[in-house]
């Protein structure tokens, strides 16, 4: 479930999407977590109510889902090498539409299964 997790141009199936899936999803939100609080006290220190922290954490969390969920599809497609496939291109869109609307746990779902396509044979 949890093998080669580190390795993005394995093609995966079952269990090992839905690893997958868990294990970038509960990485992604701690990291994301992190940096958008150091980066809320560094850019807004006058921000000391709890709405507009709320506020600037649903702002920069929503960015962060985007840029992680986007970045992590396309290094799949450059570890399986397969940027001419019309499949993996429209998940890539299916993802920047997911996490903008449901957040990053959303947005994973197409990453997830674009771990389920095959490497590029043409070298």
């Amino acid at each position: 479930m949890f093998k080669n997790l580190f390795d993005l141009s394995q093609k995966r199936a079952g269990l090992e999407i839905f690893g997958f899936y868990l294990f970038y999803s509960v990485v992604g939100s701690i990291a994301a977590g992190f940096i958008c609080g150091i980066l809320i006290f560094l850019l807004h220190p006058q921000a000391f109510v709890t709405n507009d922290i709320q506020r600037l954490a649903s702002l920069y969390g929503a960015v962060a889902a985007i840029l992680y969920c986007v970045m992590l599809s396309l290094l799949i497609i450059a570890s399986k090498k397969i940027f001419n496939s019309f499949k993996a291109v429209l998940l890539t869109i299916i993802t920047v539409i997911f996490s903008a609307l449901f957040g990053a746990l959303a947005g994973m779902i197409p990453v997830a299964y674009l771990t389920s396509f095959d490497k590029n044979k043409e070298q």
